[in-house]
């Protein structure tokens, strides 16, 4: 799951290189579908408790912060 990181890093420096307009588009699309290949199959690799805790953690809902009652000192 880590080499998945790879590829989606040389994203990053692909306008660096002097591939043409189509060339990089080209580029982009193999390495994201490298990037999600890898992911997946070190998915598989790693086994089902570890995406589900991956899966408990990145629960959108969680990202929201509950609102905290106000102390008031007045």
């Amino acid at each position: 799951m880590i080499l998945s990181c790879i590829p989606y890093a040389v994203l990053f420096a692909l306008p660096f290189t002097p591939l043409n307009a189509s060339e990089s588009a080209v580029a982009v699309t193999v390495l994201i579908v490298t990037g999600e290949s890898l992911f997946a199959i070190g998915g598989l690799i790693a086994g089902k408790s570890l995406l589900e805790s991956f899966r408990r953690k990145l629960i959108p809902r969680r990202f929201r912060r509950k609102k905290q009652p106000m102390d008031s000192e007045e």
